[in-house]
């Protein structure tokens, strides 16, 4: 019982944490900027000549945030394995 309660503390404060966790991430013309969570704090274009194509610009940003969303998941897989001591 002891060690669950533990367990769910530490993932709480791993969860506090994860949101001060910035990730930037360029990718197909754009820069975006993602927390520990998974939100998006800023995105920028960078190549700006995808302002003239639509369905070009709507692809990059699709692939930019999964590229970024793929990144965070792999930082918080391996910071909480270290901090969870290898529990997940």
């Amino acid at each position: 019982m002891f060690d669950k309660l533990k367990m769910m503390n530490q993932a709480r404060e791993l969860q506090k944490k994860m949101k001060d966790i910035v990730i930037d991430v360029e990718s197909n013309g754009l820069k975006i900027q993602i927390n520990g969570k998974q939100e998006i704090n800023s995105v920028e274009i960078v190549d700006e000549t995808l302002l003239d194509r639509k369905e070009s610009l709507e692809n990059s940003i699709m692939n930019a945030v999964n590229d970024a969303n793929s990144k965070a998941q792999r930082e918080m897989a391996m910071k909480m394995q270290g901090e969870m001591g290898g529990l997940f």
